[in-house]
């Protein structure tokens, strides 16, 4: 076993003994390294150790690393699992790079096949310096300088600061076979180029720049745990059952307060690919503005602030909800379904009942949504208002004020579902015949 390798993985402390393992095995230097340290650790800490290897399938010599793979675990009596793929046709399909549908399909397949494992891959300090490199290029925050991590939820990757050179010296010394991957001397990927032709140039430079682009990215990984710590003990505040609370959120330093709208837009959008540093800062910006406003955040997403409240949703045309006369008995509608009746019975889980005075109405009773100008006598008050007053007052969200339900007679509102009766139609001391409404599943 290496010294270096030994001393690293209690550095670390990421592995334990009697742990169950499932290593990502290419066939390269950096991977075999790997597998040979973990044979010569396997017994005396207990571990039980599976092998992954995926074909990418781009390359002739790839059944030559299968098989090479395949014959190194039988000597050692290890479990060999592998698969073959279409990297480059599946990156067609989801119109993304060949170098993250590759990733994106080594972890699905790790994953897969991993349950109740520690998945460990070949990343080592090279790659997280090049990493670093990398998002500066794209524009990047703290997390994307800090690299690649030596722990990412259930990968594990032990050789994060080992150098290359360290893991190919080890390997020649002790006549260790591996296959190199003739596409990593080729300049066709980013990484490659970064690799083969910006780290040389900026040797010239710095012909340590390894060493500080792995200091710089040590520094960025404590400052973003720190950060993390913090965000964490006010994430949570800032949140409602679907939305963000503006008022907590501006109540936090402004690089924090976009951390947390970070933080949510990673959780809940992901897959919809809107995390940009433009949409964190314009749904920033909507936190210290008026209530009403709306940004597009594309992917058809958008984010909007209603009073209190921003909620970042898809964008869906909404269904026309129709009038409708209402009868005595049960009335499906648009809006819920309604009951109307005469005696007061026993009222149903999850149901709004009103009883008013069935002599105050006038004509008959119909339901729809609502209209311009229309106004509205709450329970309680002795003039009409504007519906839209009344809504803004309720802080009703105004995507849903076209949603809910207004029961009428053939001159006013005596009803809006879920909330107030008019106050033209309440129940008195001269009330002679009740009428009780009683709606279910409101839809809004």
């Amino acid at each position: 076993m290496d010294k270096i390798f030994y001393e690293n993985l209690k550095k670390l402390n990421i592995i334990k003994k009697s742990d169950k393992l499932s290593l990502g095995v290419s066939g390269g230097a950096d991977s075999m390294y790997l597998f040979y340290n973990f044979m010569d650790l396997k017994e005396d800490w207990d571990l039980d150790i599976i092998v992954c290897h995926l074909n990418h399938g781009i390359r002739e010599t790839a059944k030559r690393d299968e098989e090479f793979v395949k014959k190194s675990c039988q000597a050692y009596g290890i479990k060999f699992i592998s698969k073959t793929v279409n990297m480059d046709e599946f990156a067609r399909k989801e119109k993304i790079s060949s170098e993250e549908a590759g990733r994106i399909l080594r972890y699905e397949f790790f994953r897969e096949n991993s349950q109740g494992r520690k998945i460990l891959t070949a990343h080592n300090a090279n790659d997280r310096a090049e990493t670093v490199l990398f998002n500066i290029m794209r524009g990047t925050g703290l997390k994307g300088l800090s690299g690649i991590s030596h722990v990412n939820k259930d990968v594990y990757r032990p050789l994060i600061n080992i150098k290359r050179e360290e893991i190919e010296d080890y390997l020649h010394k002790n006549k260790l076979p591996y296959f190199d991957d003739e596409t990593n001397f080729k300049e066709i990927y980013t990484r490659n180029k970064i690799r083969l032709g910006l780290i040389p140039q900026l040797k010239k430079f710095n012909p340590d720049i390894i060493n500080s682009l792995l200091r710089l990215s040590e520094n960025a990984e404590e400052a973003n745990d720190f950060i993390g710590e913090i965000l964490e003990e006010n994430y949570y505040n800032c949140l409602g059952d679907n939305f963000l609370i503006p008022s907590e959120i501006k109540k936090l330093k402004k690089f924090i307060g976009q951390e947390v709208i970070k933080k949510y837009l990673e959780e809940n959008f992901y897959s919809e690919n809107i995390l940009s540093r433009s949409n964190i800062l314009a749904i920033y910006d909507l936190c210290l503005g008026d209530s009403g406003r709306q940004i597009d955040l594309g992917k058809n997403i958008s984010a909007r602030r209603s009073y209190d409240k921003i909620y970042i949703e898809e964008v869906i045309d909404q269904d026309e909800k129709t009038s409708k006369d209402l009868v005595l008995g049960r009335n499906a509608t648009d809006f819920g379904e309604i009951f109307i009746s005469r005696d007061e019975k026993e009222s149903h889980e999850d149901s709004f009942i009103k009883v008013i005075d069935c002599d105050k109405i006038k004509g008959s009773l119909y339901i729809r949504k609502r209209a311009p100008g229309d106004r509205f006598k709450p329970l309680g008050m002795k003039n009409n208002k504007k519906l839209k007053d009344y809504f803004i007052d309720r802080k009703v969200d105004r995507l849903l004020r076209d949603e809910i339900g207004l029961v009428c007679d053939n001159e006013k509102i005596i009803y809006i579902l879920g909330m107030d009766i008019s106050e033209d139609v309440k129940i008195d001391k001269n009330t002679k015949n009740k009428l009780i409404l009683e709606v279910r599943n409101v839809r809004y």
